[in-house]
């Protein structure tokens, strides 16, 4: 049976008991000192380092966003994980990516279900970590990748398909979980303030979120923490509509007086009558940018983008 029609017969199960499901899959502390020395580099040479909150599937967005942060040869930029699920077209967030050398990415939660969850071969029978994930908007990102691998006259590439997605998935796997600069730590969802900095598991940086938005002190003394993961309206000390679309800035600062931990999640794939923008952070210069959701999204085209 070929995966699109796998995916359709998935289509009507429920998914309702796993609403409020956070697990935690432990694994190794994941850096990588070569993107971390190609960063910090770009920086010693006066050269633009933005980090992007979570894209989740929304392209056209992302590339409007590096148009306007005019991202130069010489400049960098790490997406702060959850390329992925929900949004229209989560194989092109991760084909932009992959294919430019400018970009640096961290594994986010959604990565990692991906990774563990993705199994197209098992599409009519999802084990425990595919139904997890699929749940999460894991709908979205496969069907965007059959729609990838289907001609004009709806004939499937099942081959090319499952290789891209298992090529993708190792590419994913192999993220960090976290970037250490000589001012910033980037992470995607954040740090447990009660554990040993240097000792958390992998699973922390990409699930935690009361604990640390809640820390009473900074996390590092020395550096800011980039994060994305929760969207900013829902931390603490924003309150009602005024957090839409904003960057979060703890109150808690380093040495020098910077904010310990700034969240760029500004929730682009939300469905409410509120900002849906997407966010990058200049290292370089504190500067925020920002722009509205390019793709239109409404309940036909969320509907569309969870079918083939």
């Amino acid at each position: 049976m070929c995966c699109s029609r796998l995916f359709d017969s998935m289509l009507s199960l429920s998914f309702d008991s796993l609403s409020t499901v956070e697990y935690f899959l432990f694994g190794k502390n994941m850096r990588r000192m070569d993107i971390e020395h190609d960063l910090q580099n770009a920086l010693d040479n006066g050269h633009n380092v933005w980090a992007i909150g979570d894209v989740h599937g929304f392209p056209m967005t992302l590339e409007a966003l590096l148009d306007q942060c005019e991202v130069s040869r010489d400049d960098r930029v790490v997406l702060l994980g959850d390329l992925i699920d929900r949004g229209p077209d989560s194989y092109d967030v991760v084909r932009i990516a992959r294919s430019d050398p400018r970009i640096q990415c961290i594994k986010g939660n959604h990565e990692d279900m991906m990774v563990s969850g993705c199994k197209l071969e098992s599409l009519s029978k999802p084990n425990s970590d595919m139904v997890l994930w699929l749940h999460n908007g894991g709908f979205a990102t496969i069907a965007s990748y059959i729609r990838a691998f289907t001609n004009d006259f709806g004939q499937e590439d099942s081959e090319r398909l499952l290789a891209q997605v298992e090529d993708d998935k190792e590419w994913m796997q192999r993220l960090p979980s976290h970037l250490i600069l000589d001012q910033w730590r980037l992470v995607h969802a954040g740090y447990d303030p009660r554990l040993e900095l240097e000792h958390q598991e992998e699973s922390i940086h990409l699930w935690i979120r009361r604990p640390f938005h809640s820390a009473t002190k900074p996390i590092d003394k020395h550096r800011t923490v980039l994060f994305g993961h929760t969207p900013t309206m829902s931390l603490n000390h924003f309150m009602g509509s005024e957090g839409w679309g904003k960057p979060w800035y703890s109150i808690t600062a380093t040495v020098d007086g910077r904010s310990a931990s700034i969240g760029l999640d500004t929730c682009v794939f939300h469905e409410e009558r509120q900002p849906a923008l997407l966010t990058a952070f200049n290292l370089q210069t504190h500067e925020v940018r920002q722009i509205q959701r390019v793709e239109r999204w409404d309940s036909e085209l969320r509907e569309l983008a969870n079918q083939y």
